[in-house]
């Protein structure tokens, strides 16, 4: 562990303060199908040789409870991109999750390594300050995998800063560019059994969440329908109280329908 302290805090990827690690929180990008997943899990075996699939997680929920759950210097890699899921609110869950779980993860030293679909994403706060190094992974000829380029702390400012806009990584050079195998550090069918697992659970959770969203549109619908008078003898709490939605929720939806009728 000493060795690769140095070699970290040579290279500018962590801090060191009378022999105690601040913050290692690592993100790791790259398009899909690039092998990031992989990289990640790679760099966090080379960080923490206790590194299990126990520390793969791929919910904000598991994430919380594998950094609660870990010991010092130890890895967690929080794997968001095997979804392809780069919507705002799915990238503002993970930057929030991010952001509530830093003193955790500067408490206990941890390894932190998290898989996305782009750097760009990110939350200005946790991209510029509070992540010590990128690694992109990308392919090259005939999408060959193995590819990665390393930005350090120093870099990974420029890039965010120069390349947000159009998201471009070619604004500034890499620190290094570096190969690696197709070879997982944990069991592969295990890793893709319990990837497929959060994968239908996840996908049962939104089809729930839209299925809600269309019974609560409709049933709001109804309501505003009903005659003047009735709805001047309820009133806008009564009427939000039976929908099960909150009074503020309930103007916010009579707003966005009254937006509409001015284009009908």
């Amino acid at each position: 562990m000493r060795w690769l302290k140095k070699l970290l805090e040579k290279t500018g990827i962590i801090i060191v303060v009378n022999s105690i690690i601040i913050l290692v929180v690592f993100v790791v990008d790259g398009a899909e199908g690039s092998g990031k997943s992989v990289m990640a899990q790679q760099a966090a075996y080379c960080c923490d040789n206790s590194f299990n699939i126990d520390r793969i997680v791929f919910t904000p929920y598991a994430f919380r409870k594998a950094i609660i759950a870990a010991k010092q210097y130890q890895a967690v890699v929080y794997d968001e991109a095997y979804t392809g899921l780069s919507s705002r609110a799915t990238m503002s869950l993970i930057n929030r999750t991010l952001v509530s779980m830093l003193a955790e993860i500067r408490q206990k030293n941890l390894f932190v390594f998290v898989v996305m679909p782009t750097f760009f994403d990110l939350d200005k706060y946790v991209a510029l300050w509070r992540s010590r190094a990128l690694i992109h992974v990308y392919t090259g000829k005939n999408f060959q995998r193995g590819f990665f380029a390393f930005f350090n702390i120093d870099r990974k400012k420029i890039l965010y800063v120069g390349g947000k806009k159009f998201y471009s990584y070619g604004v500034t050079k890499a620190n290094f560019i570096g190969r690696f195998i197709n070879f997982y550090v944990v069991d592969e069918k295990e890793y893709r059994k319990k990837k497929k697992e959060s994968l239908i659970k996840r996908e049962k959770q939104r089809e729930e969440a839209e299925m809600k969203r269309e019974v609560e549109d409709a049933m709001f619908i109804r309501m505003i329908s009903l005659p003047k008078k009735l709805q001047e003898r309820l009133g806008p709490s009564l009427m939000a109280e039976i929908l099960g939605i909150s009074r503020q929720w309930f103007y916010i939806k009579m707003k966005k329908h009254d937006e509409m009728k001015e284009f009908e």
